[in-house]
């Protein structure tokens, strides 16, 4: 099943963001260039901008634009810097349940940015692959992607 465009484009910027490639205060295009930019349409952008908000690597100011939040020292700012499993068991011990929805939101949003930049890593390995000579049912059946699967 493919990923939403808004997940996509939202984790090639995440990416961007922890890696330095987009440094803290960096401005954003606009979100009518963005659209453009990916083929896509301004609510998907909103989308996108709304998952890098929720993950603190970026942030709007109304009129100006959305900027980068610097990430020195990232390591502070994340709230549940743990495994999976204890993530999911640190948010289910939250006693008061707004703040467990927002915890549980939150790790929600960061593992789809996750995923997102996974996905974007094996696509770029497939087309690798296929560059070098392998042919897409190859592929395919090297990953387990054959047979109807």
């Amino acid at each position: 099943m493919a990923e939403a465009a808004y997940v996509t484009i939202a984790g090639d910027y995440a990416r961007r963001i922890r890696n330095g490639t987009l440094p803290g205060d960096a401005q954003l295009p606009s979100h009518a260039e963005l659209a453009e930019r990916h083929g896509v349409s301004r609510s998907v952008i909103r989308q996108a901008i709304q998952l890098l908000c929720n993950q603190q690597l970026v942030r709007t100011v109304p009129r100006r634009g959305t900027f980068v939040i610097d990430q020195e020292p990232v390591r502070q700012r994340e709230p549940l810097d743990v495994e999976l499993d204890d993530d999911v068991d640190e948010v289910r011990a939250v006693a008061h349940p707004i703040r467990r929805a927002q915890l549980a939101a939150n790790l929600i949003t960061h593992y789809q940015l996750r995923i997102a930049e996974l996905s974007g890593i094996r696509q770029t390995a497939i087309e690798d692959a296929h560059d070098h000579g392998m042919s897409i049912a190859d592929i395919g059946e090297r990953l387990g992607l054959s047979n109807g699967r």
